[in-house]
């Protein structure tokens, strides 16, 4: 406060007087309410001691009774305690003397127990009984109770016999067999002199399973394994290598099956029962990794079964072709090359539906196995056909004398020898596979457009777009094409021929107007939103009548850069036309207007024929433009800010994603 005094001005002190006399009148303010506050339980306080004050008045009295009380108590329990002393001395050793006289009883009676024992199969009994005498018989057994020892240790040699017995015979189940071993353990048995024993029955068993599987389960093999584990716990090492040479046999002879030409369904019901066994042995066994070991087998039947499929199919067309009939003995009968031809055609395209079919069972199915599997049957029956007809294709030039490889050069027919029929059906079947029997990269495009079409429809049929707010950003759909439409661009640049080029622009921000966001032009734009609307509106319509035709949807070659582009310009079609299909407000139109300008920039990236591109994405602004109720479009500067912030967003992700 000196300090203050000293080194404050009049002014300075009157403000803190201010200051200070309404803090402590805000003190006081508090205070009082605080008071109000708990007034009541204050007053409950109050009246709660001045109750435990009228309580507490006769309490020391009471606990002074209650103190003689206890003592008087405790003097008496002393008295009861010192006369009944001498009692309870000699109550205790009659106690103890009675126990005694109780297991010399039952040392007595053991030869007796044992027996019943045997009679009833109550092994465990019997071993429980002459275990627990055992300790008095070493110490006593060649005194007092020789008699008793020996004839209970005959006793339980029988019982041993019966427990060897049971655990020999294979009529007995095996946890009776498990439970033997254990009672011999108990009774010191070498048990371990047994193992090999065990091991080859168990040997034997599985070899029965092998040829017989409906005479036993894979249950009770797996209790057989969980029981030998816990019999003799040092031979996992040898279970493990019993289960592997199980399952290899077995799968052995599923590969002998497929010499038979066998279904899809049976082959996936045995491979199926394998998967579950080899699971149910992993429970007890995981160190044998049956599992692993499966699904890596599985996959080589299952690829071996789709390879042998497809040599039948090649057998049986080529047979078909064998048996054409020739003209050197004389002219064919009416409508024989024809028949002969129809035949042809269909074993060709019958023969890949049937396969087609037959494959589908591979994959159809929620199995853990199948779902393993699934993505790489697909990729096997894809690569099975075009070796197909790859292989059909030598076979064609080798039976019309023309090899095609030096290899196969020794096994074509010479060309006096050809019949001529043959060579011009062999023709007219190859026009038929190309036409019909193998899928064109039409449909590719065609099944490419209707998925990300489906995509589109979901975008355009979930929103209100007559209550649309206000865009913020690039809508989340557009990533989605994008990552479509590079989905599209990876799978052609593996499959077909041609180079994509990458269009690279020197604009860092990506932006394509880089004029918009001159002054000058900023002043030309400024009038009224309304006014430039319409007449946009009406530029956009005077447009089209003197623009030059374009042709947007051109003949599809077997490159990259035309599927891509076929793919792209049907997907912006299907895109105009789900804009057409809804009325927008000013925000939907304008969210429609941020997301083509996007477009435009990313989709330049993908195909070389960068006007069509932007031509289709005009026409799907055009026709938001003419489906809005207010249709003013956004400002230039908000329209490249927009797109530069998600750029900006992109070009973040994009090292996180690496």
């Amino acid at each position: 406060m000196n300090v203050l005094v000293q080194q404050s001005n009049l002014e300075a002190l009157l403000q803190r007087h201010v200051k200070m006399a309404a803090e402590i009148k805000n003190l006081d303010t508090d205070l009082q309410m605080l008071v109000y506050e708990n007034y009541n339980k204050f007053i409950s306080a109050t009246d709660t001691i001045k109750r435990m004050k009228t309580n507490i008045v006769g309490m020391e009295a009471n606990m002074e009774q209650l103190l003689s009380k206890i003592t008087s108590v405790q003097s008496r329990s002393d008295t009861v305690n010192t006369s009944l002393f001498d009692k309870r001395e000699n109550i205790e050793k009659l106690h103890r003397t009675r126990n005694l006289l109780r297991k010399v009883q039952f040392i007595y009676d053991l030869p007796t127990r044992l027996n019943k024992c045997i009679k009833t199969e109550a092994y465990a009994d019997a071993v429980r009984f002459f275990t627990g005498a055992k300790p008095i018989f070493e110490a006593y057994g060649d005194t007092s109770f020789h008699d008793c020892k020996k004839a209970s240790e005959e006793a339980i040699d029988l019982v041993t016999q019966h427990l060897k017995t049971k655990l020999y015979s294979d009529s007995e189940p095996i946890e009776s067999r498990a439970e033997a071993v254990v009672l011999l353990k108990q009774l010191n048995f070498p048990v371990d002199s047994l193992k090999s024993n065990l091991l080859e029955k168990l040997e034997d068993c599985l070899l029965n399973f092998q040829k017989e599987p409906t005479q036993a389960s894979i249950g009770d093999i797996s209790k057989t394994f969980r029981a030998y584990l816990i019999i003799f716990p040092d031979s996992e090492k040898r279970l493990i290598e019993l289960a592997q040479a199980l399952f290899s046999n077995r799968y052995e002879t599923v590969r002998e099956n497929l010499r038979k030409r066998i279904p899809s369904t049976d082959l996936l019901a045995m491979l199926r029962s394998l998967w579950e066994d080899a699971t149910a042995i992993d429970e007890v066994i995981p160190e044998a990794a049956l599992p692993a070991f499966s699904l890596e087998t599985t996959r080589d039947i299952i690829r071996q079964h789709i390879a042998t499929a497809f040599l039948h199919l090649q057998s049986e067309i080529s047979d078909v072709l064998t048996r054409t009939p020739s003209t050197s003995n004389g002219k064919l009968e009416e409508s024989q090359l024809q028949t002969a031809m129809e035949t042809s055609k269909v074993k060709v395209l019958q023969g890949c539906i049937d396969l087609l079919q037959e494959f589908h069972h591979l994959i159809d199915g929620n199995t853990e196995l199948l779902v393993k599997l699934r993505d790489l049957v697909i990729d096997w029956v894809q690569e099975g056909f075009q070796d197909f007809f790859q292989k059909l294709d030598g076979h064609f030039h080798m039976l019309s004398g023309r090899s095609k490889s030096p290899s196969q050069e020794m096994e074509s027919v010479q060309i006096d020898k050809v019949p001529t029929a043959l060579v011009l059906m062999l023709a007219q079947l190859c026009v038929f596979i190309e036409q019909t029997a193998i899928p064109k990269v039409t449909e590719y495009i065609n099944m490419k457009t209707q998925k990300i079409s489906k995509l589109l429809n979901k975008r355009f049929t979930t929103p209100v777009w007559i209550k649309h707010k206000e865009p913020r950003e690039v809508n989340m759909f557009v990533d989605l094409l994008l990552l479509e439409f590079n989905g599209v661009v990876s799978e052609v640049k593996q499959v077909l021929p041609g180079l994509i080029r990458r269009h690279r622009h020197s604009d860092s921000t990506g932006s394509t107007t880089s004029s918009r966001s001159n002054p000058m032009r900023e002043d030309m734009l400024n009038r009224s939103n309304t006014h430039r609307a319409r007449s946009q509106f009406l530029e956009n319509h005077l447009a089209k009548l003197f623009e030059q035709k374009m042709e947007i949807f051109t003949k599809v070659e077997y490159t990259q850069e035309s599927v891509i582009s076929a793919v792209l310009k049907l997907c912006l079609k299907s895109l105009q036309e789900f804009v057409r299909l809804q009325t927008f407000n000013r925000s939907g139109f304008q969210q429609i207007q941020l997301d083509m300008e996007f477009l435009k920039t990313s989709l330049k990236e993908f195909v070389d024929d960068e006007a069509a591109i932007s031509f289709l994405l005009k026409e799907v602004n055009n026709a938001a433009h003419e489906r809005c109720l207010d249709p003013i479009p956004l400002e230039p500067p908000i329209l490249d800010k927009l797109i530069s912030a998600k750029l900006a967003k992109i070009k973040e992700q994009s090292p996180n994603m690496q």
